[in-house]
């Protein structure tokens, strides 16, 4: 849980007394530690089904009993376990925000991440590398490469269900194109809204694996969807498609990949070609915490890949000269910093 100071304590913030960059620079990083920590020991999913005393935690986990009694000492304050009468367990608030089933899959994708960007954000502020600091090459296979596909899909689902509701597509529509759509997570809710749609998940190979899990799943609209093997810059994309989503695509492309990207959608899609984007935007409305989660996912992909959170005006500038000159910006409610813009020729 973010840490939330008091009234008090926001007032000395403010004033100074309360050293603000300790806040922000040193305790975050203190805090990521100790909750991948939990995730690779499967603390959670230890504790999801009945409290349990330190020592069995202990012995379930794998750990040095002190060590253990550490970080959930630090967990307690945050609000993700509780403690009572020597035993601990997950808060409701645990239970409802931490993906029990996926985290310990996302952590070693989170770690490296953090760890290679603190290393390289001096020479990715005075190089600016054009593959950033990271690069895609990295989670291409591997087990970086499978935990980033298991931490795609745990946002996939907290945001699928309302850029479904979201999007209408033109009366006619029967082929879908997902752009590195990975778990096809979206193209699966899409054929659950549009029983007549097609939908086809387009990514590397590694993303398809994690797509026809998802379709050995849903078995009520497999049968809508398929697959393709393609990489989005270098290979052709097929034509005759109705609609296209790109779900946290743009964020990670320079200007001009972007631009080439919607250049080659403006020729491949149907007279009634709709484009769905899924992203961070750098100049949306909203509170201070819309913006600021918008921005700071921006600068982690300026750092992985030379991208960037862009402005909606930007966006909306390559897709008019793409051949989509009517969109629409819809923010979503539940996921703060995350903007669905539709455009259509």
């Amino acid at each position: 849980m973010p840490l939330r100071p008091n009234v008090i304590e926001r007032q000395l913030i403010k004033w100074g007394l309360i050293p603000g960059l300790l806040l922000d620079g040193a305790i975050p990083t203190f805090l990521v530690s100790a909750i991948l920590g939990a995730g690779e020991i499967e603390l959670f999913k230890t504790l999801r089904q009945e409290p349990v005393a330190l020592e069995q935690l202990a012995r379930k986990t794998g750990c040095n009993e002190r060590a253990l009694e550490n970080l959930l000492n630090v967990l307690e304050p945050l609000g993700y376990v509780s403690k009572k009468n020597d035993t601990y367990s997950l808060t409701k608030y645990a239970k409802k925000s931490i993906p029990i089933d996926l985290f310990s899959g996302m952590v070693p994708f989170i770690k490296e991440q953090n760890l290679l960007n603190l290393q390289h954000v001096n020479r990715a502020l005075k190089e600016a590398p054009e593959e950033g600091v990271i690069g895609w090459d990295s989670v291409k296979d591997g087990e970086i490469g499978r935990s980033y596909q298991v931490t795609m899909r745990w946002l996939a689902r907290s945001t699928v269900e309302e850029v479904t509701k979201k999007i209408k597509l033109p009366k006619g529509s029967q082929k879908m194109l997902d752009i590195g759509g990975s778990h096809g997570l979206y193209c699966v809710e899409m054929c659950r809204k549009y029983p007549e749609l097609k939908a086809t998940v387009l990514d590397w190979p590694i993303g398809i694996e994690n797509a026809k899990e998802t379709l050995q799943q849903e078995t009520d609209v497999a049968d809508q969807i398929d697959t393709l093997e393609a990489d989005f810059f270098e290979d052709e994309f097929p034509e005759g498609y109705d609609y296209a989503f790109l779900g946290n695509i743009i964020h990670g492309n320079r200007p001009e990949q972007n631009q080439a990207l919607f250049n080659r959608l403006g020729e491949k899609l149907t007279d009634k070609g709709t484009i769905g984007i899924l992203d961070q935007f750098d100049n949306v409305s909203g509170s201070q915490f819309t913006r600021a989660t918008a921005s700071l996912i921006g600068w982690n992909l300026f750092l992985f890949s030379n991208g960037r959170a862009y402005e909606v005006n930007e966006v909306k500038g390559w897709l008019k000269r793409a051949g989509f000159p009517n969109s629409m910006v819809k923010p979503l409610r539940k996921s703060p910093g995350f903007t669905l813009l539709v455009a259509t020729k």
